[in-house]
């Protein structure tokens, strides 16, 4: 399970008491009374309160003083209440209430006790085909409702899915509408930026086109495929890669996945966002679908994904997808409703930049060294009628397993960096990997910004042990034609030791600044360290800061927190990056 249960949602860990807060007992929002914090998230705390007026269980969720300083934000916050209160479906977390007073700012939600759907899947491995349609539709209804009130979800996947026991059998709890729908302001991102989970976004979302149902209905394809196969249908931790298999559209379908249920997979992965069903007609199809698969056996589990690696490897040149307008339950797209010529835009930045020869790779765990089988074209409705699939020759899939096996094997030089330590640091601005620091005898436990060129200085004193964990992201700046991949990283031990790495297009100069923070109040507990003049360069696509160690109080949650600063070709792009909550 995960470090953080119910970060990003108002489930509740019944396991997780949290550490004593001084907001517990507080009243909010006039009638909620804060008892116990349950989760921590990147945008706020996850409390488990009290309706005074009514006694029941509440989760409130509290924003990060960091965000309370967006003006706009506030305004939004209030704007957003009359349509989230008017969203009520069986399968949706209800917001209660939304509120401002003083310096707090918060959603009041249903208190749901039974996990995510994340979890459950860790556990399960893969989920029965009939069990996978019964969960899925229960989310198309959802989304269904909310597409009728013209609210996009825009960020769906096993995560913001909550799960409740139902006499027995399991109903799920979609969250996180009013997040997704408040944080949507151009003053909460970079200008022109796209921000989302990789694995999950649609082909059109890559490029910058505005959010539509389309959208909710292609990561519904990416959960259903999900929950029968165990893994997302495009593995690749290469972002190029990535990028370019959501655009060519051609799912790898596992032995014993049911012809009807593929065929409704396949349709909501159409790569043209016309193609893909509506929520309201996946509801009926999956429905019919639901009672005719109770005797399908769920698939094995998937392989044990890699340890967790960095690696430097070439992919072939992106492909560019064809010009296409956009129809049917797309929405407008705006400036960017020829996602055609973005993608153009962009993979032509990534060829001059040298994205296209060396690509970075992510290290989200991936499935084992396979071939793309047969690809089934999206049929014309009705989606269950019996028709062939028809078949183009196989293509074999880079896979982070693939890329792992074949650099074990190859020759490396003493510089490069492999995949059997726990520990890794990506290159420096010499274009140099570096190994793990030499033990240190100075720890940072100091406030105060200590500025550094690059990676001159390492901090000193006992050595972390265990595997760095990271939590990679995705930002596509249409301003600066550049896809960024901030990086905030994190290793636990004696101390706590911390890092920061920045993966952007050679050409560029930077600029990285880490901290740690405590995750409750958002005060900084160690830095921040700020590495200046960082060059991006053919040899050294990725740049990082740090690491730093400290020790703070323990039975707390802590986050990285990085911020960084690109430029190239006179344009900027200036952005915030927060590492998954963990407990120390």
């Amino acid at each position: 399970m995960d470090n953080n249960p119910g970060a990003n949602d108002p489930g509740e860990d019944p396991t997780d008491h949290g550490p004593g807060t001084q907001l517990a007992g507080r009243c909010v929002g006039n009638s909620y009374l804060l008892v116990r914090p349950i989760g921590q998230g990147a945008t706020g705390t996850v409390w488990r309160g009290e309706d005074r007026a009514t006694g029941e269980p509440v989760a409130i969720k509290l924003l990060h003083d960091s965000l309370l300083r967006q003006p706009r934000l506030v305004t939004r916050f209030v704007q957003e209440r009359t349509i989230l209160l008017m969203l009520r479906h069986r399968n949706v977390v209800r917001v209660r209430d939304l509120f401002s007073a003083g310096e707090s700012l918060g959603l009041v939600m249903d208190l749901v006790s039974g996990g995510n759907l994340r979890d459950h899947l860790h556990r399960k491995g893969t989920v029965p085909p009939s069990e996978a349609v019964r969960l899925a539709g229960q989310v198309a209804s959802a989304l269904a409702e909310a597409h009728d009130l013209g609210i996009i979800h825009r960020d769906l996947k096993p995560d913001n899915i909550l799960l409740r026991d139902d006499d027995g059998e399991l109903e799920t709890r979609l969250t996180d509408f009013g997040i997704a729908r408040i944080l949507a302001l151009p003053s909460m991102t970079t200008p022109n930026a796209v921000v989302g989970t990789p694995h999950y976004m649609a082909p059109e979302a890559f490029h910058g086109a505005t959010p539509s149902p389309a959208t909710d209905v292609y990561a519904l394809g990416v959960l259903l495929y999900e929950l029968v196969s165990g893994q997302p249908p495009y593995r690749s931790d290469s972002i190029p890669e990535l990028m370019r298999l959501h655009a060519e559209g051609a799912p790898e379908r596992r032995t014993g996945i049911p012809d009807p249920l593929w065929r409704i997979i396949t349709m909501c992965l159409a790569v043209k966002a016309r193609q893909r069903p509506s929520a309201a007609d996946l509801v009926t199809d999956l429905g019919f679908l639901a009672r005719n698969l109770s005797d399908t056996p769920a698939l094995s589990r998937p392989g044990s994904p890699p340890e967790q690696s960095l690696v430097f490897e070439s992919v072939p040149r992106p492909v560019v997808p064809r010009r296409r307008r956009f129809r049917g339950n797309a929405a407008p797209a705006g400036r960017f409703s020829r996602p055609g010529v973005t993608a153009f835009a962009v993979t032509g930045a990534m060829l001059a930049s040298g994205i296209a020869t060396s690509a970075w790779h992510l290290s989200r765990p991936g499935g084992d060294p396979q071939e793309v089988p047969t690809v089934v074209t999206a049929p014309s409705r009705p989606l269950l009628a019996a028709s062939p699939p028809v078949s183009t020759p196989a293509r074999p899939a880079l896979s982070a397993a693939s890329v792992a096996a074949r650099d074990a094997a190859a020759p490396r030089p003493p510089a490069a960096i492999t995949t059997t330590r726990p520990a890794r640091y990506p290159r420096s601005a010499t274009g140099v990997a570096h190994s793990a620091p030499k033990p240190a005898s100075v720890r940072t436990k100091h406030p105060a910004s200590s500025r550094n060129r690059g990676r001159s200085h390492v901090p000193e004193g006992k050595a972390a042990k265990g595997r760095w964990q990271c939590s990679p992201g995705l930002i596509l700046d249409l301003r600066t034609r550049a896809p960024l991949g901030p990086r905030p990283c994190h290793q636990l031990g004696d101390e706590i030791q911390f890092r920061a790495a920045l993966t952007a297009p050679a050409g560029g100069r930077g600029r990285i600044s880490v901290a740690l923070q405590d995750a409750r109040t958002g005060r900084t507990v160690a830095g921040p360290r700020t590495c200046d003049d960082l060059s991006f360069t053919r040899r050294s696509i990725t740049q990082d800061c740090g690491p730093l160690m400290a020790e703070p109080r323990r039975g707390r949650q802590y986050a990285v927190v990085m911020t960084y600063r690109y430029v190239r070709d006179g344009r900027t792009a200036s952005r915030t990056a927060v590492g998954r909550p963990f407990r120390w």
